[in-house]
């Protein structure tokens, strides 16, 4: 019996279900330990099969040794050879477990990722704003809108000198630092800008800090702060 033999008989349910002649199930037997895909199927049914009818084992002892007891003893002989050692069920267990993911991901992860895929591409409101020095003293707010999930902040250069790169940290009204990041030198006359998530900070005041990146003869130093003020919608 080949593989494709054993699909067509349906060789696997029949030889679970015992509907399978001494014959065919000694041809189905010696081309299971062959085959992989068949093999694997069998494990599979078998493991559920035998936990279900496990509540149910006993009544059985004395029944007439027809050709179907023959073949139900022939399995029950088989189980015990190939899952004997708990580490045989492994590759069944993992397949069912592969399954299982595999639906979830189908049902559940991949159309929630596509419909935030659409989300984010889709034109959408960004709120921006130029963030004054701290010495200025401007006490308006940057307001994101309920539905925006970015906004803008730009900082207009107010230090003498260019560098190659600069250093951006975000601090709450305790001191603490929020985060920090490194940005490339914009183009002259141009300011520093950077694109915010709306989850990335809650509402409240905050002090924006730039730093020149350290480069050979130019030390790190503070160049200037600036205020945010956010208001989330």
């Amino acid at each position: 019996m080949d593989h494709i033999e054993a699909v067509s008989a349906e060789a696997v349910e029949r030889y679970l279900l015992g509907q399978l002649s001494d014959s065919e199930c000694e041809a189905f037997e010696a081309h299971f330990f062959d085959c992989t895909q068949c093999a694997q199927e069998l494990r599979t049914g078998a493991f559920f099969q035998e936990n279900a009818r496990a509540v149910f084992e006993e009544d059985s002892a004395a029944a007439p040794d027809t050709e179907r007891d023959t073949n139900s003893r022939r399995r029950r002989s088989l189980w015990v050879l190939t899952w004997g050692s708990p580490w045989s069920a492994a590759p069944a267990l993992a397949a069912l477990a592969l399954a299982g993911v595999t639906t979830y991901q189908a049902i559940v992860v991949i159309p929630g990722l596509r419909g935030q895929l659409r989300e984010a591409v889709s034109p959408q409101p960004v709120a921006s704003y130029v963030l004054p020095p701290i010495s200025r003293g401007d006490a308006r707010a940057l307001e994101v809108p309920a539905g925006g999930r970015f906004y803008t902040i730009y900082m207009d250069p107010a230090w003498e000198g260019s560098f190659t790169a600069y250093l951006c940290s975000v601090q709450d009204e305790s001191g603490a630092i929020k985060f920090s990041v490194r940005l490339p030198a914009p183009a002259p006359g141009k300011p520093i800008q950077i694109l915010m998530a709306r989850s990335l900070l809650p509402s409240g005041r905050y002090t924006v800090l730039i730093r020149n990146a350290a480069e050979t003869g130019k030390p790190e130093t503070e160049l200037a702060r600036y205020s945010l003020i956010l208001k989330l919608n």
